[in-house]
């Protein structure tokens, strides 16, 4: 198959990120042949109040969408900006990001690197 489509019942299934109480991340489109040189990864993102949390530094470049509530995205220099659904933002390869919410939010994210697992 050549497209591949998964049901909007698929955002209430993001699984939590492994420590992270208030961080929810899983990888739900993407390349499936490893051998491509330019991959793009499709993730489910939520981020609740509770503690920031930063990932490690991007090795991909990233843009997403929010589609639901607000998430606070701040780089390692200290600049911030809310997201709001309907907002899309980038993330730029070599970055650090802490992301935070005052309530909760979600977001659609495609980054340039192959899936972790599908």
């Amino acid at each position: 198959m050549v497209f591949h489509v998964k049901n909007k019942t698929e955002i209430f299934k993001i699984p939590q990120q492994d420590g992270i109480p208030n961080v929810y991340f899983a990888d739900y489109l993407g390349t499936q042949n490893r051998k491509v040189t330019n991959p793009i990864t499709g993730s489910w993102f939520r981020m609740e109040k509770g503690p920031e949390a930063t990932p490690p530094t991007y090795e991909y470049d990233e843009v997403g969408v929010v589609v639901e509530g607000e998430i606070t995205l701040r780089d390692e220099s200290g600049q911030s900006a809310v997201v709001k659904a309907g907002d899309t933002f980038y993330v730029t390869r070599g970055s650090t990001i802490t992301f935070s919410s005052n309530s909760y939010g979600i977001a659609w994210k495609c980054g340039t690197r192959l899936p972790n697992k599908l």
